[in-house]
């Protein structure tokens, strides 16, 4: 396990540290950002430059990337299975603050609810981890089963996390939804403070609590530079959240 597992660990415990490995850690500078399209990854494989939290075995069967009229993508299958993996990316949020994505959510665990732990399973989630290397502040943001958009709330499995709904319900058949957030203004919003650096991204399947499946694809991440509002507590139009 590397860095990026340590980063991600607070979904079980914090007690252990590893260092970073050396070369894993992309540091953004001047004008050229954070992306994977995957598109680089042979199909049917999992995505060599993904750190896993847990099992690599699990990782490996939960996540492959996948291709589609030519695009290639990080496809999730989730059966009664929770297998966190990230990429590791050092940044100043200030000079990149905003994450954009699509995704799109096929198998939804029935009944999962976020906000308890007992129920805290999403078909997908996105995670922005910011600050220490041994207590993170990260934002997961989810597309639920239950929720409605713009409903945000603390972690119920990690205190220094926060949670913030961005879609609900299945997607329609081969319908990709883009997200364009800014997590930088967010975690003010959220956390009530400056952030420190970005540590990285990780994303997250899972049905384990609900003993059920979840499937769903991520692709085209991106890190871009910008000064743009959050919308987290907009004047107009309250229930989307991060939306530029």
């Amino acid at each position: 396990m590397g860095f990026i597992a340590f980063l991600l660990a607070y979904v079980f415990t914090l007690s252990r540290v590893a260092e970073p490995d050396a070369g894993m850690a992309q540091t953004l500078q001047g004008s050229t950002p954070f992306q994977e399209t995957f598109q680089q990854y042979p199909v049917g494989v999992f995505p060599s430059g993904w750190k896993v939290r847990g099992s690599e075995a699990a990782a490996q069967a939960v996540y492959r990337i996948a291709e589609e009229e030519g695009n290639r993508f990080l496809h999730a299958h989730a059966n009664n299975q929770d297998v966190q993996i990230g990429r590791e990316y050092t940044c100043r949020p200030q000079d990149y603050p905003i994450l954009r994505w699509r995704w799109r959510a096929t198998k939804l665990p029935p009944g999962a609810d976020e906000r308890a732990k007992k129920t805290n399973d999403s078909a997908a989630a996105v995670y922005v981890i910011f600050d220490s290397r041994l207590m993170p502040r990260v934002i997961k943001y989810v597309w639920s089963s239950t929720l409605a958009v713009g409903t945000q709330f603390d972690s119920p499995v990690y205190w220094r996390a926060k949670v913030v709904v961005l879609q609900r319900g299945p997607a329609d058949p081969g319908e990709w939804r883009q997200e364009t957030i800014n997590f930088y203004q967010d975690y003010k919003d959220l956390f009530g403070s400056e952030p420190g650096k970005v540590r990285g991204i990780a994303v997250l399947s899972d049905s384990d609590t609900m003993a059920s499946v979840s499937e769903a694809a991520y692709d085209d991440f991106m890190l871009l530079p910008g000064k743009t509002s959050s919308l987290l507590s907009p004047p107009t139009d309250p229930v989307r959240l991060s939306r530029m």
